[in-house]
């Protein structure tokens, strides 16, 4: 079988973890206007390929599974995007102080549940590590990796750092890594830059003149 079939779509990455990438494949706000990343089965073959979260090799032999079984193939799109709406939700909470619900958490151990299955013990350079040997054949294979990232960020120091971008059109979230842990924005050259030439307009127009 040819491997030279590749998925093409860019995709951004700004969060600092495979999990905050994956919520961040709906752009703008939820709950207003939003831009769907992942549009097709297609794509989500794509943002694994791009996030590293399954094998390249398998990208064209997955494409042409969801030729043969479409039905299959936009199912996995649907769990993709509930698991993706969980995990928005769980960290989207957890940066204004506030506690994930039950059904959002479920949603998640349903998913890891399932990928940790796949889970044994190697040696590594200086001792023992996880290596996890997924189903090849499976088609959401892609899926697996992103439970993993958000289980180990929920349990890692780094999760008091997670924040939702400041802009009131976006809901991008990212671990604010800066030095002071003050960043606002999910991107500078994005949001920030919004922001910044909003700060200028204000500050440009005329203040109001006496009679």
């Amino acid at each position: 079988m040819s491997t030279s079939k590749t998925a093409t779509k860019s995709f951004p990455s700004i969060g600092g973890q495979m999990c905050l990438d994956f919520a961040n494949t709906l752009g703008g706000l939820r709950g207003g206007e939003t831009q769907e990343y992942l549009s097709s089965y297609d794509d989500l073959v794509a943002w694994g390929q791009q996030m590293e979260s399954m094998a390249t090799d398998n990208v064209a032999f997955l494409l042409l599974e969801k030729q043969h079984h479409p039905h299959e193939a936009n199912a996995v799109l649907a769990s993709a995007r509930t698991l993706r709406e969980a995990i928005y939700r769980i960290f989207a909470a957890i940066a204004t102080n506030k506690k994930p619900t039950d059904t959002d958490l479920a949603t998640l151990n349903t998913y890891l549940g399932k990928s940790l299955a796949g889970g044994r013990i190697v040696p590594v350079a200086d001792g023992f590590g996880w290596e996890w040997v997924g189903d090849r054949y499976a088609l959401d294979q892609m899926l697996g990796p992103v439970a993993r990232s958000a289980a180990q960020l929920l349990t890692s120091p780094q999760l008091v750092l997670v924040r939702e971008c400041m802009n009131t059109s976006c809901s991008w979230l990212f671990v604010d890594h800066t030095k002071n842990h003050r960043r606002r924005w999910c991107s500078a050259t994005g949001c920030g830059n919004v922001a910044k030439v909003r700060r200028h307009r204000q500050r440009q127009r005329p203040g109001p003149t006496g009679s």
